[in-house]
């Protein structure tokens, strides 16, 4: 949408909603980027302000302001995450492809942090975003206008793999979460191509994480080329569009799959593989069942303790939090998420500011169906206070 094609109702909403969140530090400050919040929420201000502030907090807690170049990128992705831009299409939108039936999802969370691997994906969004808004005249249709996506999603490839392997299916879901909550209106269409019958399990799965606006932006094709090579040129210039696409762009030396531009994929070497061994020496054991959460509590004695921890899990990934308690109330010190504690230990410590009961929580609230054992080291060590010699 443009700005430009606001009604007298429409453009009053955008100067209450501009309003509304005046106290806020936006990434953009611009009429444009609200303007993207109210059309996800359909102009409603309260729900726009709630959308925005929540995502506000989200990019706070995630330090997506302070990322850094990919300098910081672990290697495993860059060589192996099948991703790419070649160009933007007819209507000025930045295009992306992904050739997910070429990812080795499995090989890449056995490689690196879940976190690691969602920040690499978020930098490379947020790259994708400073890209368009540096220039305007050749990612957006004019100045007033929202800049937005086209995503070419290549299916070659996909396999039952691609879906039984769960942790592949939870960070896929909690992408399209993240993008919905904190991206509004940067997709513009979703071409899926190449899809397999099987393809339609996963988009079933997926169909509950996305809003009904996204999902009428998608197009899905099978292997039928000839099909999906004219819906792709009914949006894109030939020369926009990588070869073996149905377009004319090519790489310096020809080759149609344009792999300076898209990565191809491809498995993961074993070497890439974290190997840390969970040690369970001089660990307590824990066993929590599918859907509930256990809490232990720890006092603290003397502002300025450290409090230290180091546990792993059997059975899958777990969600870990600390908390202080007020009264009735437990006030959150270390936020709730989910770890990957099942491929290698979570360690840290944090300096308790108060004295008081402190409570560790173990979350397995979001397993339906499976219980985890966890084996957890937690200590409290004084604060030194002895004289400086």
């Amino acid at each position: 949408m443009d700005l430009r094609q606001l009604n007298n109702d429409q453009r009053d909403t955008l100067k209450q909603f501009r309003e509304a969140v005046k106290d806020c530090k936006l990434p953009d400050s611009d009429d444009v980027y609200l303007l993207r919040w109210l059309i996800a929420r359909d102009f409603d201000v309260a729900k726009a302000e709630k959308m925005l502030r929540n995502s506000l907090k989200w990019r706070q807690k995630n330090r997506i302001d302070a990322m850094k170049d990919d300098s910081e990128s672990p290697e495993v992705m860059i060589k192996y995450f099948a991703v790419g831009h070649t160009g933007a299409d007819k209507y000025k939108s930045y295009t992306l492809i992904v050739r997910y039936g070429a990812m080795d999802l499995k090989g890449l969370l056995l490689s690196l942090k879940k976190k690691d691997y969602l920040m690499y994906v978020i930098r490379n969004f947020e790259k994708s975003i400073l890209e368009i808004k540096n220039n305007p005249e050749r990612y957006t249709p004019s100045p007033t206008s929202i800049g937005q996506c086209t995503l070419i999603l290549d299916m070659t490839g996909f396999s039952m793999r691609h879906i039984t392997y769960k942790p592949a299916l939870d960070i896929s879901f909690e992408m399209l979460q993240m993008n919905e909550a904190n991206y509004p209106e940067f997709l513009r269409r979703v071409f899926v191509i190449n899809a397999p019958k099987i393809y339609s399990i996963l988009y079933s799965l997926s169909k509950p994480f996305m809003h009904e606006k996204t999902r009428n932006k998608v197009r899905i094709y099978g292997h039928d080329a000839d099909q999906w090579k004219a819906a792709l040129l009914e949006d894109f210039h030939p020369q926009e569009l990588p070869a073996c696409y149905g377009g004319t762009l090519t790489d310096p030396d020809g080759n149609p799959n344009c792999i300076t531009m898209v990565n191809m994929g491809g498995e993961v070497p074993k070497c890439y593989y974290r190997t840390s061994k969970l040690d369970a020496t001089n660990k307590n054991c824990l066993t929590i069942s599918s859907g509930s959460k256990e809490q232990l509590e720890f006092q603290v004695t003397q502002a300025g303790d450290i409090l230290k921890w180091d546990f792993h899990s059997e059975g899958g990934d777990i969600a870990f939090a600390i908390y202080r308690k007020e009264d009735s109330q437990l006030i959150p010190v270390v936020p709730h998420e989910r770890v990957d504690c099942h491929v290698s230990s979570e360690e840290g410590e944090i300096h308790c500011d108060g004295t008081g009961v402190y409570v560790v929580e173990f979350d397995n609230s979001f397993s339906y169906f499976r219980s985890k054992n966890i084996w957890y080291a937690i200590t409290i060590e004084l604060l030194d206070t002895s004289p400086l010699e």
